[in-house]
């Protein structure tokens, strides 16, 4: 292939990058895809309206012109009747996150989103849409990867009515969220952008752990309260040691453990390159971007390897389009991701576990001769090697576990335009072959501990365990998880205009083969469906979509099904008669459909299997089992599909020259046919077999949206833009198929879908009551400061018939409010973002101290507790040693209010003059600093609102970078 001198320039540069072997193949392959757009990169550029292309999304336009995604395409706003909500560009590249699902909080309405860890690599946000989780598609195919660099992404619209998600036929019921990456330069012929950027990372709550002479006297009066009359663990004598530093600190050690190996800081760092271009013939995006955060805990530079919870990761991109004439247009797109993560050979997860379960005078750090301290009591066996508990030596004596994950995505369309036929008619086939693999590398080894005794004054030192050594180029290795997905479509569209009228068809047949395991036969969907838009005078609006659907894992025969929606629309504001100075805009619009989900955890289930050469059965008077089979769980030889009717309303409006914009949407859906097991109160003791998954649930979901936004005038010197948004979810279950309960508050039907059960806690046990007296749980002997339950039904017990829903039936609310103002040369973006009525069931054992007898205590767990002195202000019950069956209870106790508003993102950038650039060539030069999470309001005082009582707390995320442009 013949390239021009400066496109062999370019490859040259690019490839000259330093990175691994495969990353070096992809780059490679990148590039082979991209050579044919230099050679067309070197003719004259003309108005691109002339190509093929029908993507109308420019982020020079304002709101209300932009494109909205459908599926497969875009539409003007104005004339969407699906239920959607989007963003672009600009709202999701001032938010310094390793993963894309971390820029959407409050900003899209109907998408409530929480952030449960903030461990490094697995920070990852959970999604619900509308009550649903919903699918994740990236430029038009379902891919469940959100780890790859926000500044690859154009727009991210939520799809959350029939109408909008009806193309995706048996997986349409949980809503979309649809991605779509840049495809070319936004304003010039060619764009060359740079951009690094460094973030400092903070816990945004630290765990408060007691330890010394207050730790010695809580102990104390735990095992005084569990065991009345015992000898206190810890002597007067040791308790004033501690209280006044002379304890040993070999034989008499306080250590707080979290300080000692979980770093107060960790830091990111994110590099970018990416060009682009856009012609008469040809269209273009690439990008390359390496990410890296270096991970939690303390590290020993003696160690010739890492054995932090490090991640990084380098990703390509190469997107581009080649007209190759009028009629005829090629498309490519290839993304390829490296991810590396580490973390030390006991596990990341192993290390924060026996942080909260070890006590702070347990052992040493060191023993006085450097070896570390133990005890031949406390030892954790992990992959089948032991290690002592010494936790600064888990964190960084244990070798490490390394995982290594490829993903590969090739994506290739040719689109004919077939106006020779007749006029707006085109064809169009897509292929697209994605690829995921995960290796594990298990480098762990064990290490010795040495528990000190001390026998006539002489220091005796006991060695557990055994000292490992890692040999260069040996490790365990294992295949985690392999993904392979084959997705076919063939397109045939229509696009016409008949005078006034407009009629758009899109019919599709796609095929989505995916296999998941090497264990399982392949999933298959398939769909033919078609979609008819329609609008007169771009007036009065309908449209009309029906999927043809299936799944390869139900039963032959009854795999298939219709599916079927329809919307309209009624721009009022283009009506002759209407007339006003301060409505710009106004549009009413509805939608009702039915949609399916297909859940592939069903593995054709509808087929009765048994187990072979099984063990147990006994034949005559010997003892021995003869093997024989087995009947697995029972067939469900009429499973099908889950299903909902899905029914939306909305109002669009524009005020003031579409300055001021507002969408309000009320919707109703109504899920049935939902998968669960038949209650076994209905069961027989014959069958000897639990029920098999049915068709029995229906739950409802209803809910109201309202997005607000208003701007300044175009072109004004301060320019500034303020939005809003607000989703209220209700939800409610209407069937579970449950047995007659005796009372009704035994009920799950009536009651959110999500709910929280319990007991109704009413106080504490108090000295001086007669406590036989008193309803309590069978087999507990309560004393005061125990947790006192309510006796629901009076039966003077307190067991499962007095459990309850315990969480507030109030619909939740989420929102986000979001800003920007820019004057001369900077600009200052933010977004808050809250959630109310939420509630929070903590954990009772973490919030017990001394849960497992011996372990950590925290400053909440003890703070204001039970003792006869306060048993009147109390909010803890009394401390005891172990598992406490009757405090550790699930109960309106332990339930927080989790409300919060939290200023999510804020960044202030400033961009040189141009007049200072010119002469450099330098189209853009900025410099910016921005955060994340910068400051949460909430009534939880001890423990994140988002990721509650996790070991590894959300981050805080102070970032800085510059960006060039050229």
């Amino acid at each position: 292939m013949f390239l021009t001198d400066k496109s062999q320039s370019m490859i040259k540069n690019f490839t000259l990058f330093k990175s691994s072997g495969l990353l070096s193949k992809l780059w490679k392959l990148s590039f082979l895809a991209l050579a044919p757009v230099f050679v067309f990169a070197q003719q004259p550029v003309k108005n691109t309206a002339d190509s093929l292309s029908t993507d109308k999304m420019d982020r020079g336009l304002p709101y209300r012109e932009r494109g909205v995604n459908v599926w497969n395409g875009v539409v003007p706003r104005q004339l969407n009747l699906g239920g959607t909500s989007t963003i672009y560009a600009e709202d999701i590249n001032t938010t310094p996150v390793a993963d894309i699902s971390n820029v959407m909080a409050g900003r899209l309405a109907g998408l409530y989103t929480i952030q449960s860890s903030g461990r490094t690599g697995f920070d990852a946000s959970i999604f619900g849409l509308r009550g649903q989780t919903p699918l994740i598609v990236i430029d038009g195919v379902i891919r469940n990867f959100t780890g790859f660099n926000p500044n690859d992404i154009k727009s991210i619209t939520v799809m959350k009515d029939a109408v909008s998600t009806a193309m995706f036929g048996m997986r349409s019921s949980n809503g979309i969220i649809y991605i779509t990456t840049k495809d070319r330069s936004e304003s010039r012929p060619f764009e060359l952008n740079f951009t690094a950027q460094y973030g400092a990372l903070q816990h945004l709550k630290s765990p408060s752990f007691i330890t010394g002479a207050n730790y010695a006297r809580l102990y104390n009066e735990a095992q005084l309260n569990t065991n009345p009359g015992s000898v206190p663990f810890y002597s007067d004598a040791a308790i004033n040691a501690y209280q006044n530093g002379t304890n040993n600190p070999f034989l008499q050690p306080s250590t707080n453990w979290y300080n000692l190996v979980y770093k107060k800081n960790s830091a990111q760092q994110r590099y970018n390159v990416d060009v682009a271009g856009n012609g008469k013939s040809y269209r273009y995006f690439a990008s390359i971007e390496h990410f890296n955060s270096d991970g939690n805990f303390v590290t020993d530079n003696i160690n010739a390897y890492n054995t932090n919870n490090f991640y990084k990761r380098y990703n390509i991109r190469t997107n581009a389009q080649m007209d190759f004439s009028d009629d005829i247009q090629l498309t490519l797109n290839i993304f390829g991701s490296i991810e590396n993560q580490n973390e030390p050979g006991i596990g990341a997860s192993n290390i924060m576990n026996r942080i909260y379960a070890t006590s702070p005078l347990a052992y040493p750090v060191l023993n006085a001769d450097g070896s570390y301290g133990g005890s031949a009591q406390n030892t954790v066996t992990v992959n089948n090697v032991t290690y002592g508990t010494n936790i600064l030596a888990s964190t960084v004596r244990s070798g490490y576990l390394a995982s290594n994950q490829r993903t590969l995505n090739a994506d290739a369309s040719l689109l004919f335009k077939l106006s020779d036929l007749t006029k707006g008619l085109w064809a169009k086939g897509t292929l697209s072959i994605n690829n995921y693999y995960q290796q594990n590398i298990d480098r762990s080894k064990p290490f010795a501990v040495y528990n000190p005794t001390t026998v006539n004054e002489n220091t005796i030192y006991t060695k557990v365990g055994s000292d490992g050594v890692l040999e260069a180029g040996k490790g365990v290795s294992s295949i985690a998880s392999q993904f392979k997905q084959t997705y076919t479509n063939v397109l045939v569209g229509y696009d016409r205009d008949f005078n006034n009228h407009h009629l758009n068809l899109l019919a599709t047949y796609n095929n989505d083969n995916t296999l998941n395991s090497y264990t399982q036969l392949n999933q298959i969907y398939q769909t033919a469906g078609l979609t008819a838009r329609y609008n007169y005078k771009e007036t009065y609006l309908a449209e009309f979509a029906g999927s043809y659907s299936s799944f390869n894992r139900y039963e032959p025969g009854k795999r298939w099904g219709f599916l079927p929606s329809l919307g309209l629309g009624w721009i009022l504001s283009k009506e002759d008669w209407f007339k006003s100075d301060a409505i710009s805009f106004l549009k009413l619009r509805a939608s009702a459909g039915q949609t399916a989900y297909a859940d592939p955890s069903n593995y054709y289930i509808y087929v009765q299997r048994y187990t072979l050469n099984s063990t147990g059965y006994n034949l005559g008077t010997g003892l021995t089992g003869v093997s024989g089979a087995f009947e697995n769980a029972l067939a469900s030889t009429n499973l099908t599909w889950e299903k909902a009717w899905k029914y939306d309303a909305g109002i669009e409006a524009g005020f003031f020259d579409n300055r001021l914009n507002a969408v309000f949407t009320y919707y109703n859906n109504r899920y049935y046919d939902l998968l669960q097991q038949k209650n076994n109160g209905d069961a027989s003791g014959i069958l000897g077999q639990t029920y098999p998954l049915q068709n029995l649930g229906k739950n409802t979901f209803t809910g109201f949206e309202a997005t607000l936004s208003f701007s300044s005038k175009p072109n004004s010197k301060f320019g500034y833009q303020v939005g809003a948004n607000v989703s209220i979810e209700q939800s409610k279950v209407i069937d579970k198929d449950e047995p007659n309960y005796p009372y009704s508050w035994l009920y799950l039907a009536g009651a959110p879908v999500t709910q929280q059960r319990g007991y109704e806690a009413i106080g504490f046990y108090q000295a001086g009551e007669d406590i036989s007296k008193i309803p309590g749980i069978l087999g507990y002997n309560p004393q005061p400061g125990d947790i006192k339950y309510k006796d629901l039904n009076g039966d003077g017990i307190i067991n499962f018939l007095d459990q309850k829903q315990i969480s507030s039936s109030k619909p939740r609310i989420f929102f986000g409010l979001n800003f920007g103002l820019n004057y001369k040369n900077f600009d200052l973006n933010g977004l808050f973002q809250g959630i109310t009525n939420r509630q929070l069931l903590l954990n009772a054992s973490s919030m017990s101290a001394f849960s497992n007898g011996y372990g950590y205590v925290l400053d909440y767990t003890t703070e204001n507790r039970w003792t006869p002195q306060s048993n009147v202000n109390a909010t803890l019950p009394r401390l005891t040693l172990g598992a406490n069956s009757n405090n550790q209870q699930a109960s309106t106790f332990w339930l927080r209010d989790a409300n919060y508003l939290r200023l999510k993102n804020l960044e202030l950038g400033y961009s040189f003059p141009a007049r200072l650039l010119s002469r450099a060539k330098i189209n853009r030069l900025r410099l910016f600093v921005n955060a994340y999470n910068l400051f949460t309001l909430s009534q939880l005082k001890y423990v994140d609102p988002e990721s509650g009582l996790s070991g590894f707390s959300d981050e805080r995320i102070i970032n800085g970078g510059i960006s060039l442009k050229l």
